[in-house]
């Protein structure tokens, strides 16, 4: 995966997929993580980016979800973290789609994956990724990062956008206060 430390700034390249269906979004959290985020993950090196989206999505419910990689809907470069642990993000964030068939596309429930490149728990269990639709009107006060896609990913763009993009550190209250 291309991600690495220059003067003590993590640097990572990664790749997003953008699923919207029936103005609901298909967002992910890691079971520690109280913050939602598009599923997604670090590109590898000498693999195309909408690659890393397809295989991301594979690893983490599995071919069945039949994911569908489109256009290119926004190169981000974001800088989030706090002071003493600064990240710095290249992101491509895709529109993908699943088949219509997919056992995914249900909005009742949420889902599992399994993320197997992040640390265990103690007890050697991997974990657990959570799946969930969320109404895309519906964003503005969840904890979803990076932050500009509360209000961006109700109007897509027709053609790639380039969005700098720095969020604050994390509002802890706003986190707290989030019931999924």
């Amino acid at each position: 995966m291309i991600s690495f430390i220059v003067d003590n700034v993590q640097f990572n390249f990664r790749a997003a997929a953008v699923i919207i269906d029936d103005g609901y979004v298909l967002l992910h959290r890691a079971s520690y993580e109280p913050f939602w985020a598009l599923p997604g993950g670090r590109v590898e090196v000498r693999e195309p980016s909408a690659a890393t989206v397809a295989r991301e999505l594979a690893e983490e419910l599995g071919p069945a979800c039949d994911a569908q990689v489109g256009r290119l809907l926004w190169v981000v470069e974001n800088f989030y973290g706090e002071e003493d642990e600064p990240f710095h993000e290249l992101g491509m964030y895709y529109l993908v789609t699943f088949g219509a068939d997919s056992a995914f596309l249900a909005k009742d429930r949420a889902y599992d994956g399994i993320e197997g490149d992040l640390p265990q728990h103690e007890d050697d269990e991997y974990i657990r990724l959570i799946f969930q639709w969320f109404p895309v009107d519906a964003l503005a006060d969840m904890p979803l990062y990076p932050t500009f896609l509360r209000e961006r990913l109700a109007a897509l763009p027709a053609t790639p956008e380039l969005v700098a993009h720095t969020d604050p550190p994390w509002d802890e209250a706003e986190i707290a206060g989030f019931e999924s």
